[in-house]
């Protein structure tokens, strides 16, 4: 496919998604004729969003998903907003500075920061997933702590029970996280437990927070509560965001919008 084929295909699965979502159900037929495109271009579309569990195809269309629906690979949700995620990550980059000790808790989106880190100097990198630790390893000369705990099979990231001992002696200055779905009302969630608390134990040790939420997750809920957006310093989302959930946001916590490279 082409480099501006896969992006129109990027962006029309994004408006998908926001149809979907706001309308509960959509069939085939309407979205082939509002996008002008086949109907088999319909279904490969919704066969790829489901495979990353962020609709449910039925026959002949597809369902918003349950709110708490169980979370997807890592491996699916990559392939998924991917410039949304670059631009999201980019923006968010300008507030690490030279020198400082940062947190990054695992998910796609702030892979796309881990990848851009090498750009700053004499970083602190505390991180819970082991993808995030091999690629700083091997692009940088950065301090790297991993934190403790089991590893969850197939998502490449730690967590435990228990509280972290290495977490109760470290002063970290801004920890970076992602959720699964992101209202005014509930602030950041996820579906694992797990990953909710161990990411709550890092935000107690760190001076601000900054969240990186894609627009296709702005308004959904999922299962675990990680952080209400009063201990939000500032979510950063992309330009695909509805209107009225950006007014409702930007009401409650600073928001930075980034616009998505359209080249």
């Amino acid at each position: 496919m082409a480099k501006n084929e896969q992006f129109f295909a990027v962006e029309r699965q994004q408006q998908i998604i926001e149809i979907v979502n706001r309308n509960k159900r959509i069939i085939v037929p309407e979205l082939s004729e509002l996008f002008g495109v086949s109907a088999t271009t319909i279904r490969k579309d919704l066969k790829a969003l489901e495979d990353a569990n962020l609709i449910t195809r039925t026959h002949g269309g597809a369902l918003s998903v349950s709110k708490t629906r169980y979370e997807s690979s890592p491996a699916a949700k990559a392939t998924i907003m991917s410039a949304q995620k670059l631009a999201i990550a980019t923006a968010a980059l300008d507030y690490i500075e030279d020198g400082d000790t940062v947190a990054l808790m695992t998910g796609t989106t702030v892979m796309e920061l881990v990848k851009l880190l090498p750009q700053k100097n004499d970083l602190t990198v505390i991180v819970n997933d082991i993808q995030f630790a091999a690629w700083l390893q091997q692009n940088s000369d950065f301090r790297i702590y991993i934190l403790s705990g089991v590893l969850r099979n197939n998502y490449n990231y730690v967590t435990s029970p228990m509280k972290c001992e290495l977490l109760s002696i470290l002063n970290i200055d801004k920890v970076f996280i992602t959720c699964n779905g992101f209202t005014k009302e509930a602030g950041a969630t996820t579906p694992d437990l797990g990953n909710a608390l161990k990411i709550q134990e890092v935000i107690e040790r760190s001076c601000s927070v900054f969240v990186l939420c894609d627009s296709s997750k702005i308004g959904s809920v999922s299962f675990a509560h990680i952080v209400g957006t009063d201990q939000i310093n500032t979510l950063f989302t992309d330009s695909g965001i509805l209107e009225d959930d950006a007014a409702s946001i930007t009401g409650s916590v600073n928001t930075v919008i980034a616009q998505v490279n359209r080249e």
